[in-house]
């Protein structure tokens, strides 16, 4: 420093970086520190949290500072927080635009009087919720982005949220993030009014406070909203459950008049509950919860040949083919283990196989449920209040940012796909139980909605996802009793499995260099097993006998290396041909939107559809027509027209397929 010596500098004080930061040793030495003292020290965690992920000033956003008619009361006296021309990224970095206002609304009041200023500037209305997106079901540049999670919060990774201590109550909070109870249905059921800016993590905190009321289905993430997970119409897995919006029994919602209306008529909410934001801005939405219960999980890591057989052994890539391939009991273990594999993927609660990309073996997630036992008896055995542990929790939270760093780095982008696969694949079987040193067949007892959220911290790294939604054919059968029924045919799903697992080694041998083989899917192939649905516009409608939801993920340097889009088009093509046309289809929220369906896609030498035209014309092409039927009569009644709607909040991919222009 100034041409003096280390010794001139540093003094006898030593080197302290908290006393000598440049910019990029505040940064990241600062979190380091931040990190040892929240692992030893003796402050109080919460505030180690939040001064750990502070920006403070090294954050600038520009605050539109203009004086907007736009009040979160009805008094005129709080202003909805809001930015003039802020560059919008989804999670997946796969869209981006500038708003030409992004506000951030607490109340219904916000939102509505967001909706009159839209309707007097004539600007489009399109919502966020927070991360897990990739499709490019939001606005576009020039119109009013709503999102209900703050800026610095959405923006940031790693996300603290999941390592935050304390409860959930859902009172004494804004009105978009308030948790209440509502009337009994039936026996065993009870409704429940969420705001659209309540978390998964705060749902999952408010139920197990709670202890009597959860959602019987969700996705694993809790760094997503209840509002961004219920509007592409997600799901969660087990073939007795459809989508999270089937649950869904009232939508509030704010129309293009700025009125606040209610759906909770049983042919409307079929249209409402996954409507990707075109009718209005949600409010709230009430699901119908089950009585909470305790998952009794049992994760296995099975050789890959026998988590999910295939229909011979010879579809096992000879890179895969275990000592027992050989064997001449071969086909036996493979029918054996189809059998024990027909009985998760039918009859357990919930149900999900993951490979990562060049392992040997499988990770089996499945299992049921037992009822909470009497408040005067003991807890069964193996029983966890909380899982993962807060100290697991933390390591998951961690193993995710370092993962979300490593991959990030230029260094690690620099390495060929292979070894990149190889690494994270290693890393992540080892970070699923049972672990190292654990028992193989352990068996964790924990509350339903822990074993839903098994993992936290997962949005920390950032991935690509392509995901189709697969029927599961019927078969004819005899029962016990000589009677002729028709059952799920599992076939197309072992197929749908191991068409991936060969399609990336395929892709692999394919390659010009030995040493440095094409390996688009970098992380892994997951399947979840779960039943149809009755949402006019759901991927899984009409599935009678279930549906096989089946991903690919990778990392985003496969798309910097031009690999991961022509291995998503070879996959989809496979995928297409194991049911009718129209009938595999893209999960909403996944990457679908630069794919070609019908026929043979680009993968195979054809030309197929552009996935708007295909949707609109093709997959759901009644289903629509429909849709837009019972629009239209809500609109009759509530004192808007379909015109109306569209120009409010239509526009863009979804303005497109679903309105048709």
């Amino acid at each position: 420093m100034d041409g003096g010596s280390s010794e001139d500098v540093v003094g006898k004080e030593g080197f302290s970086v908290g006393k000598y930061r440049s910019p990029g040793v505040k940064h990241h030495f600062s979190l380091l520190e931040k990190l040892r003292d929240l692992v030893v020290g003796g402050t109080e965690f919460k505030e180690k949290v939040e001064e750990f992920f502070g920006v403070g000033d090294d954050v600038v956003l520009k605050r539109h500072l203009e004086k907007l008619p736009v009040y979160e009361d009805k008094v005129g006296k709080q202003v909805v927080e809001v930015y003039s021309h802020v560059p919008f990224s989804n999670w997946g970095q796969s869209v981006h635009n500038t708003p030409k206002y992004t506000f951030l609304p607490t109340t219904t009041t916000g939102v509505q009087n967001i909706v009159l200023f839209a309707q007097e500037s004539d600007l489009r209305v399109r919502c966020g919720g927070y991360r897990h997106s990739w499709a490019n079901i939001f606005g576009e540049t020039g119109e009013i982005f709503i999102s209900f999670v703050g800026l610095e919060q959405v923006t940031t990774l790693p996300d603290p949220m999941s390592i935050q201590p304390g409860n959930y109550t859902g009172q004494g909070v804004p009105d978009l993030k308030t948790i209440e109870l509502k009337e009994h249905t039936t026996e065993g059921k009870r409704l429940c009014r969420v705001g659209v800016a309540v978390t998964n993590e705060d749902f999952r905190r408010w139920a197990i406070h709670n202890g009597t009321w959860a959602l019987p289905v969700d996705v694993i993430l809790v760094e997503v909203t209840i509002g961004g997970v219920n509007g592409p119409i997600c799901h969660g897995a087990g073939r007795r459950h459809k989508t999270i919006s089937d649950y869904v029994r009232r939508i509030e919602y704010v129309d293009c008049n700025g009125k606040l209306q209610m759906v909770e008529d049983e042919k409307w909410i079929r249209t409402a509950a996954g409507a990707f934001g075109l009718l209005g801005v949600v409010t709230h939405i009430t699901f119908e919860l089950d009585e909470m219960t305790y998952a009794v999980m049992e994760p296995r890591k099975v050789d890959i040949g026998l988590a999910i057989p295939p229909l011979s052994k010879h579809d096992i890539p000879p890179e895969l083919r275990a000592d027992w391939w050989d064997d001449e009991n071969a086909d036996e273990m493979i029918e054996k283990a189809n059998v024990e594999f027909e009985r998760r993927a039918q009859d357990d609660y919930y149900s999900e196989w993951f490979w990562f990309t060049y392992q040997q073996r499988a990770w089996i997630n499945t299992w049921n449920t037992i009822p909470l036992p009497p408040r005067s008896s003991p807890p069964p055995a193996n029983f966890h209040p909380e899982y993962p542990t807060p100290s697991q929790t933390f390591l998951q939270w961690l193993e995710g940012w370092l993962g979300g760093v490593l991959t990030s780095h230029p260094f690690f982008n620099a390495l060929p796909g292979f070894w990149q696969a190889q690494l994270l694949a290693t890393m992540g079987m080892a970070a699923l139980p049972p672990r190292f040193g654990e028992d193989e067949t352990p068996t964790i007892v924990t509350p339903l909605c822990n074993a839903l959220h098994f993992r936290r911290g997962v949005q920390n790294m950032r991935v690509r996802d392509m995901e189709v939604q697969i029927p599961i054919p019927g078969k004819k059968s005899r029962s016990d009793g000589g009677q002729e029924e028709e059952v799920p045919d599992w076939s197309t799903v072992r197929r749908a499995w191991w068409d991936a697992i060969n399609l990336t080694y395929a892709t692999a041998r394919e390659s010009d260099n030995p040493l440095d083989p094409e390996t688009p899917m970098r992380l892994t192939l997951e399947l979840r097993i779960m039943g149809g649905s009755d949402i006019l516009l759901a991927p899984q409608r009409g599935n009678r006998h279930g549906t096989a939801s089946i991903e690919v993920l990778s990392l985003p340097d496969a798309v910097a290396d031009e690999e991961w889009s022509v291995f998503c088009q070879r996959l989809a093509d496979r995928w297409g041909k194991l049911a009718p046309e129209g009938r595999v289809r893209p999960h909403w929220a996944k990457e679908w939107e630069g794919l070609r369906f019908g026929g043979m896609g680009t993968g195979d030498g054809g030309v197929g559809r552009g996935a708007r035209e295909w949707a609109r014309e093709v997959a759901y092409k009644d289903a629509l027509v429909e849709w837009r039927g019972v629009v239209e009569e809500m609109g009759r009644s509530m004192g808007w027209g379909l015109g109306e709607v569209e120009r409010r909040f239509g526009g863009g991919v979804m303005g497109e397929v679903v309105w048709g222009r």
